[in-house]
């Protein structure tokens, strides 16, 4: 087997153990103009999947710029929590600012960070 048979057999199981949160992914788009609010995207199809919700995940420290002083860090970046799932039958991969709904609670994708594997994991803000 290879690095990446092994892999994705990891991927698997994590997924068949962790993620057992229904939830379903609509996709959002720009509305008509800056002054407009964001609309459900007519060009991706909404679909359900089963994930895993994590609510108050750690804080991450994300620059947002360099500053101009190195010894200085920007700050603390928070999020209300993250998703990780198991994304090898997706139709597509989720963008920045599509909601995420699960248990009643809609959620704002705010950032994503990608390790390799084929579960992701999207940070995510109550919308």
């Amino acid at each position: 087997m290879s690095w990446s048979d092994h892999l994705a057999a990891a991927d698997i199981a994590v997924a068949s153990y962790f993620d057992e949160t229904p939830c379903r992914l609509q996709p959002r788009t720009k509305g008509l103009s800056v002054n407009y609010a964001d609309v459900d995207d007519p060009d991706r199809t909404a679909f359900d999947f089963l994930g895993t919700i994590d609510l108050e995940p750690p804080a991450d420290r994300l620059t947002r710029h360099m500053s101009a002083d190195p010894g200085v860090r920007n700050g603390t970046v928070s999020y209300d929590a993250v998703l990780t799932a198991l994304t090898t039958l997706w139709p597509y991969e989720p963008k920045r600012g599509d909601h995420l709904i699960s248990g009643g609670v809609t959620w704002k994708i705010a950032a994503s960070e990608k390790d390799g594997s084929d579960r992701p994991a999207w940070y995510l803000n109550k919308a």
